[in-house]
């Protein structure tokens, strides 16, 4: 009996799992990343989105990273809101770091059904320490942030 018990456990345990690979069908293989709008009063947002979210979809290998006529989606963004916010003082009441937030809308449309895979909006945000790190600095940090967070829900929310 109790060898049965055993075999039980080893069976359930063996079907659990993680994986990172994308949850989208298989037939959706490629991805187009046109140029990223900006809304905001901060100028270079949207090319910095656009190169990081190139690269991180290229790093990540689920989708490829080709023209919009050979993509299977097209995911389109524009920058919405840029805010850069005092987050911490010291005893003197400086400012010893600052809070970032970037939001996006989002659009990730499936040329092959013309129909929307997912849509919305997406803010991430970061702090950063003003004595060590500059604004752009931390500006870059957020947008990578926003990047992996559109990624994310590109590879997952279908």
């Amino acid at each position: 009996m109790l060898k049965y018990g055993v075999y039980f456990i080893i069976l359930i345990l063996s079907c659990c799992g993680y994986s990172t690979h994308s949850i989208l069908p298989s037939n959706l293989k490629t991805i187009a990343i046109p140029v990223v709008g900006n809304a905001t009063i901060k100028p270079g947002l949207g090319d910095m989105l656009t190169s990081q979210l190139i690269d991180d979809f290229t790093q990540d290998r689920n989708l490829k990273v080709t023209p919009i006529d050979k993509a299977n989606i097209v995911l389109n963004c524009a920058i919405k809101n840029f805010e850069r916010s005092p987050q911490s003082y010291n005893a003197d009441q400086t400012v010893i770091a600052y809070r970032i937030i970037l939001t996006a809308g989002v659009v990730a449309t499936d040329n092959i059904k013309s129909a929307s895979l997912w849509e919305g909006d997406i803010s991430s945000w970061i702090t950063y320490d003003a004595a060590s790190e500059t604004e752009d600095i931390g500006v870059d940090r957020a947008i990578k942030k926003l990047s992996q967070d559109i990624l994310r829900k590109t590879l997952t929310a279908w």
